[in-house]
């Protein structure tokens, strides 16, 4: 069986748990004027809702105390303590429920309860002893032997700021403390190490906080904060704590963060943005039944081949058109035969894939994972591009979902899902789901082109699809991938995605000026990923705080 994203999956080739999915769609194209809920009042944070026709769900709290991720917390040890690896002890803690929203990083999911408190506590203890086990071991930390030293300088590492005079003397006591406690290990070890304990589970560190007034600018050390958890994953390193005081202007932080996009850990960061994004985790639960050229050392192939076309996307200073319109893609040992090509070694390389193959959505992985066994799945194709690249408001699934009937000879399958979604209600699958889909009907099952089916029968990839700004007719998935590439829906999705990644929230519609913004570099001349998220950094929206309560 192949995973099916948000709505089930294949159970076999006589049944299949597809979507008539919207049969109760209650979405609407929303607000093609572009004009928004307005801002939210004093009462409390904006519900979700629409804005200039892309769905904007959720409801932000605007935390003013947002716990780091485990991911966040592995690195951020690493840099307090100068380890020289993210700690690995991360890995046993309590993991956010995926699906519940856009991204695992989001404010809702990051709550701390008993366990994960109990999780903190024993890794703190761990690590405390991992590095005071020798004096060596915590010249590593920090070089010096003196408590006052020590205390400010790895306690700005784990505060992400400066010691109050108050904090220096509470852990000065505590290093006495420490220092008196017997044991074998020296004097100084042993203040160091009940510092340590404390300083990794203090709120300080583990949570990010923004305590100025509302709609007012975070200060220098929040900022710094703010950039170093989004870019590397990982506390601000001593380097750029030192630079905290001055971002306090968007060019002074652009000029950092322009820094941070050019190095390794952003890349990292965004190959994590990317694969949540358009769900590759997935990948690993292809199966397919009754289908030869189907192999399950393909399905690695297809994750790191997808993680590879976006970390080019990334790297190399390109944008959200690349993604929809590149006829490049990469290709593993087994792939290549899928895509009619030579092999060419062992590894997974870039390729050209020819003109039948525009953009990330015509390549194998995402056309093998939106399929049934060997049968193209034009419901689910049109359900998660209308979800994911385009943000269109479609509702809820219906309830007690019929399965696909065989392919009857003479047959298409266009002909079979239009059949079937007949009454299902015209706009969503009429002018939103089925279009998109039937643009790939010539990927079959495993994303091979093909210009028939079921015995000889002609393909007709052609529709018409209603954007936000109107509809457009298109021949085929490469004619409707430069539609979107040209148009504004897909660059509105992509901003609204990235931001609420960035900010560590749902996104709502009033923050179109933000979203808009965004997409209109994202549809400029060179419109690259990074530019736009040079342009967020400089954004109010990243830059203040926007309420919610302490």
């Amino acid at each position: 069986m192949t995973g099916l994203p948000r709505f089930g999956q294949a159970l076999g080739a006589g049944l299949c748990v597809t979507a008539l999915l919207l049969a109760g769609c209650t979405g609407s194209l929303g607000d093609p004027e572009g004009s928004g809920d307005p801002a939210p009042d004093d009462s409390g944070p904006a519900a979700g809702g629409v804005a200039r026709g892309i769905d904007m769900p959720g409801k932000p709290q605007y935390h003013r105390f947002v716990r780091i991720t485990n991911s966040q917390w592995a690195r951020s040890v690493q840099v307090v303590l100068n380890l020289a690896a993210p700690s690995s002890l991360s890995d046993g803690f309590e993991k956010p429920v995926a699906g519940t929203t856009d991204f695992t990083n989001n404010e809702h999911l990051l709550s701390v309860n008993q366990r994960s408190w109990g999780d903190y506590q024993s890794a703190a203890e761990a690590l405390a002893e991992e590095v005071t086990a020798s004096d060596a071991a915590l010249a590593k930390v920090y070089p010096g032997t003196d408590a006052a030293g020590f205390i400010k300088t790895v306690g700005r590492r784990a505060y992400r700021r400066p010691l109050t005079g108050t904090e220096v003397a509470g852990y000065t006591v505590l290093f006495e403390t420490g220092a008196a406690m017997s044991g074998t290990k020296s004097t100084f070890a042993k203040g160091a190490q009940l510092v340590i304990r404390t300083l990794l589970q203090s709120p300080h560190f583990l949570y990010r906080t923004e305590l100025g007034e509302d709609r007012k600018p975070l200060n220098g050390y929040e900022v710094a904060a703010k950039l170093s958890l989004w870019l590397r994953d990982a506390a601000p390193s001593d380097e750029l704590l030192d630079k905290a005081p001055a971002l306090t202007t968007p060019e002074a932080i652009a000029e950092v963060a322009e820094t941070m996009l050019e190095e390794p850990a952003a890349a990292k960061v965004m190959r994590n943005f990317h694969g949540e994004l358009l769900h590759f985790d997935r990948y690993s639960t292809i199966s397919k039944l009754g289908v030869p050229s189907y192999k399950e050392s393909l399905n690695a192939e297809y994750e790191e081949s997808a993680y590879l076309f976006f970390e080019k996307i990334f790297t190399e200073g390109l944008g959200v058109k690349e993604i929809l319109t590149s006829t490049n893609g990469f290709v593993g040992p087994g792939m290549a035969s899928l895509y009619g090509l030579a092999p060419s070694g062992s590894g997974i390389v870039e390729r050209d894939l020819g003109p039948d193959r525009v953009g990330f959505f015509s390549q194998l992985p995402y056309l093998t994972l939106n399929a049934l066994n060997e049968e193209s799945d034009s419901i689910h194709r049109g359900v998660s591009i209308n979800l994911d690249v385009l943000c269109t408001p479609l509702g809820a699934p219906a309830p007690n979902i019929p399965p696909v009937p065989p392919l009857q000879p003479g047959q298409t399958n266009r002909e079979r899902i239009t059949r079937l979604t007949a009454g299902c209600g015209g706009t969503c699958h009429g002018q939103l789901i089925n279009p998109v889909g039937f643009a790939f009907e010539h990927f079959d099952g495993m994303g091979q082109y093909r210009d028939e089916e079921n015995g000889g029968l002609p393909i007709d990839s052609s529709g018409v699809y209603s954007f936000s700004e109107g509809s457009k007719s298109f021949a085929d998935a490469g004619e409707l991938m430069h539609h979107m590439a040209e148009g504004e829906q897909a660059h509105l999705c992509y901003a609204k995605k990235l931001a609420s990644f960035a900010l560590q929230r749902d996104v709502v519609p009033s923050d179109l000026p933000l979203v808009a913004t965004l997409a209109e570099v994202s549809r400029g001349a060179s419109g690259s990923v990074k530019e736009m998220m040079l342009d967020l950094v400089k954004n109010d929206a990243f830059r203040t705080r926007m309420g919610g309560t302490l």
